[in-house]
């Protein structure tokens, strides 16, 4: 009976040590995960500051380096400006918001570049309000997570189609190696064999 209490008190032990492994390594990418995003934000107020970005969208940054995270809001924000800040120039511009296939929000704006005068006015405008807060936006740790996962999930039909094209992937690869093997059959191809089209990725 002591026996049996003692192996029952182990495979509790064991039980707790294998809760306490699996919230130590969720502990330990959400550090990672602050830390990457403390990096790329940084980066990016720095670049945005050397680049001649306006107080707003500094502010906007900053706010974000605060926060955590640039949020969907902060870049619908800067995006809507920009469409009005062309606008405002004499120029057109409007805005749209897309999500991709990964479930990705993202807000965008297209304005007229056909003359020298137009480019000029949809960079400066860009360059002003909205161009690093965007691509902080795309480029934080919580979209790339969105996107890989949503990869990771594409990528068996990539396989499959690699596979029945007569390409067989590694079944060691990982999702991006498949994903680059996938891109130079397409290239090979000249397009007549478009894996990436087929499990709709449009980029990784």
């Amino acid at each position: 009976m002591r026996k049996l209490r003692l192996l029952r008190a182990m495979a509790g032990v064991a039980v707790a040590l294998v809760v306490l492994a699996g919230c130590a390594s969720e502990d330990m990418a959400k550090s990672e995960a602050k830390r990457d995003f403390a990096d790329m934000i940084q980066g990016a107020l720095d670049d945005a500051e050397a680049g001649g970005a306006g107080d707003e969208q500094l502010a906007i940054l900053r706010n974000a380096q605060t926060e955590g995270v640039v949020s969907v809001e902060d870049a619908r924000t800067v995006t809507l400006a920009a469409v009005q800040c062309v606008q405002d120039a004499g120029s057109d511009a409007f805005y749209q918001e897309r999500i991709t296939e990964s479930g990705l929000v993202l807000p965008e704006y297209n304005s007229l570049a056909n003359t020298p005068a137009q480019l000029a006015i949809a960079d400066a405008c860009s360059t002003d309000l909205e161009f690093w807060v965007r691509m902080a936006y795309v480029m934080q740790p919580t979209s790339i997570a969105v996107k890989d996962a949503y990869l990771d999930r594409q990528v068996p039909l990539v396989k499959t189609c690699l596979d029945r094209e007569g390409y067989a992937a590694d079944p060691e690869a990982s999702t991006h190696e498949v994903l680059r093997q996938a891109l130079q059959v397409k290239t090979d191809a000249a397009s007549a064999v478009d894996c990436l089209a087929e499990a709709k990725i449009d980029g990784f």
